[in-house]
């Protein structure tokens, strides 16, 4: 949880207020902690304060992935003078400055890879993932109509992962959380295909803003608490049931920075009594005897979901930046 003083109370309150008007807009493209809301999407307490430049150092391929048919089918897409990394299952074509690049993949990427494989996934990834990195709009927009066929009045301005494509496409704001929040995407489905909606977009959502520790992503405040804030308050909040329930049309519809703020949230809190591991795995192990995950998630915390709906607005109010 973020500690405030009074000095900086209001000025963090406009900074989340712009961060929600600009997601408004951002939708999922279906990803930091202090210090900064500006800086990097995972806050790494591990990391060395010295950014190196050096690209090279970062290559560390697998023996088991074949890298060179996406590196021949993206060469012929993008500029020659983009950087190309290898990096586990990932292969990142960058066109950001060499020590940004650098640090999202010794950080952001990195520590998505390792907090998502030692405490969810144990499928991982049988094929190359490409990560492409653009610094401004345009190249983005341009890059994603020409290549995916996508209209842009259906492109995140932020970013997005393409299931049918098995690609990540970034348009790099440091604040914003894009890469973490689209690598989560990428790294669950192979591992949990039937994963529903909700649970995919909270999951991603609790990772866009999270710090490392001790090997697992541990999900920061965000946000996101201001859309579940606004229906609470305007009488329109609907209870866990009911995000557990719902399907894709209603959750990426009119209300869907709600959803994927209370499912961020429902999530953290299960985290922060160490059951969202648990929750997880058993959801996946189980799914075939409940599609909404409401039978597993009674069953991890030993209460009904009505009871959780008390608990968890309680845990909303318990922020009070």
């Amino acid at each position: 949880m973020f500690k405030y003083n009074n000095n900086n109370f209001m000025f963090k309150k406009i900074i989340l207020a712009h961060c929600f008007i600009f997601f408004l807009f951002a939708g999922c493209s279906i990803k930091s902690g202090e210090p900064g809301a500006y800086g990097d999407t995972i806050n790494n307490k591990n990391i060395s304060d010295e950014i190196k430049k050096d690209l090279s150092e970062l290559e560390e391929p697998m023996i088991t992935l074949d890298y060179s048919p996406v590196m021949r089918q993206y060469s012929k897409m993008l500029l020659p003078d983009i950087s190309v990394t290898r990096y586990k299952y990932f292969i990142v074509f960058s066109e950001l400055k060499p020590e940004i690049t650098y640090r999202l993949i010794s950080n952001d990427i990195k520590n998505t890879i390792d907090g998502m494989l030692n405490s969810y996934i144990t499928v991982k990834p049988d094929r190359v993932i490409p990560i492409v990195l653009f610094e401004d709009y345009d190249s983005y927009r341009d890059f994603s109509m020409n290549n995916f066929q996508m209209e842009e009045n259906d492109l995140s301005p932020y970013g997005f992962y393409k299931i049918s494509r098995n690609a990540i496409v970034i348009r790099y704001v440091s604040w914003k959380g894009s890469l973490s929040h689209e690598m989560t995407h990428a790294l669950i489905q192979p591992d949990f295909p039937d994963i529903p909606s909700w649970l995919n977009e909270g999951m991603a959502s609790l990772n866009e803003k999270s710090s490392f520790k001790n090997g697992e992503l541990i999900g920061d405040f965000s946000w996101r608490i201001i859309p579940v804030r606004n229906a609470i308050s305007e009488n329109t909040y609907t209870g866990i049931e009911t995000l557990m329930k719902t399907n894709d049309e209603e959750l990426y519809g009119k209300r869907t920075v709600f959803y994927y703020g209370q499912s961020r949230y429902l999530l953290m809190m299960l985290q922060e009594k160490n059951l969202l591991k648990s929750f997880y795995k058993d959801f996946k192990n189980t799914y075939e005897t409940d599609h909404t995950g409401i039978t597993q998630l009674e069953k991890i915390t030993g209460k009904t979901t009505e009871q959780l709906d008390k608990e968890l607005l309680d845990y909303l109010d318990s922020f009070k930046q």
